[in-house]
């Protein structure tokens, strides 16, 4: 008995060593399929795949503008992202669209593909090299790679339009998905008919003010505050009132601030009651946030709520929420976070907890409000 228990414990032994190895090469792995969705991206498949129901290797090259030397590589790459099912390959090296391709088609609304290009670009990619080197230094890796420039520092200079341009469209998107499915509908998460007067702190292009303002009804004003020219690029129409935001142009005020410093004594006077941020607090140092938040608590109205929309990170040793319904894995968009913002990342519901204790909020509710996201409702704490 003894032979047989032994040769069963080495077998035991194999299995488990081979399982952990297979974790490690699923996450070398995972940066090589990055870089093939990259040059899917780079060379358009999606929108050249997007009416047809199928192609062949010969016209979808020649649509990529793919010359004979690259053939063989760009087969290769094909059959690589198809096997992962981002498109499908037919018989005799015809290629067609699936749900995922499709979802990666670029217009003038914001889709998942634009989402990708801001994450799959060199100036971000060249921040990956650098994380090593910043987190042994505890520096912004996007910062390392780019001459001490953070994120929101490098899309203002001049020539960094188009990267600027594809992050704000990424945010959209997220917002649109970050929304999708959930345990409660947005309208039903929050008692929106009291809210008088909504601002959308880092707001972006307005998808989440928009939305939140639909929900409370035609008597609540909105404050969208970002920087200039983000809020010079804002669509009213196609943002706002086509979410039924009726006189949407009289109903909002833009406010450009750096939310690092107090803000404007505008803001003050508006008579805020609902605040909102969405995936902007990650974006900032524990002291950075703890600061925005000073601010915001200084123009909020005695009586008045933030509501912060989050995806929540894991509490240490919960291994069953790494990835949410929508695929969003919590844990590694914090190092995304990490990576390429001015400090921050996403943060686990108990870092949330401490961090709005210790500027005098306390949590009053909590509803998951998305495949991926949560919505946190907080007040001043009440005096004893």
């Amino acid at each position: 008995m003894a032979p047989a228990m032994v040769q069963n414990g080495h077998a035991t032994d194999r299995t488990a060593k081979l399982a952990a190895t297979a974790k490690v090469f699923q996450a070398i792995q995972g940066h090589w399929l990055s870089a093939c969705l990259g040059v899917l991206m780079e060379l358009r498949i999606p929108e050249i795949l997007a009416d047809k129901k199928q192609m062949t290797f010969t016209e979808l090259a020649k649509a990529a503008g793919v010359t004979q030397a690259g053939l063989d590589h760009f087969y290769k790459v094909l059959r690589v992202t198809a096997q992962y099912e981002l498109l499908d390959e037919l018989p005799e090296q015809t290629f067609a669209p699936n749900d995922a391709t499709r979802e990666l088609v670029r217009g003038k609304d914001a889709t998942l593909g634009h989402f990708v290009d801001h994450q799959i670009n060199k100036p971000k990619w060249d921040a990956w090299k650098a994380l090593p080197e910043a987190v042994r230094t505890g520096q912004v890796a996007f910062a390392v790679a780019h001459g001490g420039l953070d994120m929101h520092q490098y899309d203002e200079e001049p020539g960094h339009e188009a990267f600027a341009d594809d992050f704000q469209q990424a945010m959209t998107y997220f917002t649109k998905l970050s929304l999708t499915g959930g345990e409660v509908a947005l309208e039903n998460a929050y008692e929106w008919g009291g809210a008088r007067c909504i601002m959308d702190v880092g707001g972006g292009r307005g998808e989440m003010l928009s939305r939140c303002m639909a929900c409370a009804g035609a008597a609540c004003r909105g404050i969208l505050m970002d920087r200039p020219w983000v809020l010079d690029s804002v669509d009213i129409k196609g943002t706002f009132e086509a979410k039924g935001v009726t006189n949407a142009k009289d109903r909002l005020q833009f406010v450009a601030a750096e939310v690092r410093e107090p803000f404007p004594a505008a803001v003050a006077e508006a008579g805020v009651d609902t605040l909102v941020m969405k995936h902007f607090l990650s974006g900032f140092s524990d002291a950075d946030a703890a600061l925005i938040l000073k601010h915001c608590a200084a123009v909020l109205a005695p009586d008045g709520r933030i509501l912060l929309l989050q995806t929540l990170v894991p509490e240490a040793g919960d291994r069953s929420h790494n990835v949410c319904r929508d695929g969003v894995a919590p844990g590694l968009f914090a190092i995304e976070i990490l990576a390429q913002c001015p400090g921050g990342g996403w943060r686990t519901l108990g870092e949330w907890k401490a961090m709005f204790g210790a500027v005098g909020f306390c949590l009053q509710a909590l509803h998951g409000v998305g495949a991926s996201m949560h919505l946190m409702v907080w007040q001043r704490r009440q005096s004893t």
